[in-house]
């Protein structure tokens, strides 16, 4: 189907020739055909631009006026070549610009996607960091809170050790039993606090102990402790 351009083309170069350009010829003159009514209505379109009416064409024409003819014709269709040039030029220079346009933004995109995806990787990174150091502090303040637990419990076994060795100078010789009820009601408690109810069996491995590094009290006959003389 020809463009309406096709058949200025077409019409001007045969006004241009001399020739009447009527829907026969223009459409003989087009490679393709095209069907006549369409050729027709791009020729009525033709003739309104070109003032064209081939009622008022003369038919007795100089040669000099035939060539003036030809020659208007010949730059209205070179005028008409320039326009399309340039309104092609001017397109092209648009859709240029659209995909100079288009680039810049796929490219800030692609740069704010590569900005986030190595911010996201700083992130992470950072977080398993903070993670390990967690684990690691953890792991310092448990050993710290077990160490502070065995300070504590070892202080209150030698607190027990003392009221046993108050208890050993006033009484006299006892054994390990007979010093588990005189305790105070608050050692008993403060033992259960501890972890480690005291008991007579614990109370004599307590004491052997202390023994043991010349503290607090000697061993009597029939498992019975004194307190040792200072």
């Amino acid at each position: 189907m020809p463009s309406e351009f096709t058949v200025f083309l077409v019409a001007d170069r045969l006004l241009a020739n001399g020739e009447r350009p009527s829907l026969r010829k223009v459409r003989e003159a087009i490679p393709t055909g095209g069907s006549p009514r369409e050729v027709c209505k791009h020729l009525r379109a033709w003739r309104k631009k070109r003032s064209y009416d081939p009622k008022l064409e003369p038919t007795d024409m100089t040669k000099g006026m035939k060539e003036k003819g030809q020659a208007l014709a010949m730059e209205l269709w070179k005028q008409a070549k320039r326009e399309a040039t340039q309104a092609f030029a001017r397109e092209r220079a648009a859709a240029e610009a659209d995909a100079a346009d288009e680039n810049q933004d796929r490219e800030h995109l692609l740069g704010m996607i590569e900005t986030l995806q190595a911010e996201n990787v700083a992130l992470l990174a950072r977080a398993e960091a903070a993670e390990a150091g967690s684990g690691r502090v953890q792991a310092r303040l448990a050993k710290v809170e077990y160490q502070l637990d065995r300070f504590r419990a070892e202080e209150f076994r030698d607190r027990v050790m003392q009221e046993i060795a108050e208890l050993l100078a006033e009484r006299g010789p006892l054994t390990p039993t007979e010093i588990l009820p005189e305790l105070r009601a608050a050692t008993l408690r403060g033992a259960t606090l501890h972890k480690e109810p005291l008991t007579a069996g614990t109370l004599k491995k307590k004491m052997d102990v202390r023994v043991f590094h010349g503290r607090y009290f000697e061993p009597q006959d029939e498992g019975r402790y004194a307190r040792k003389a200072s």
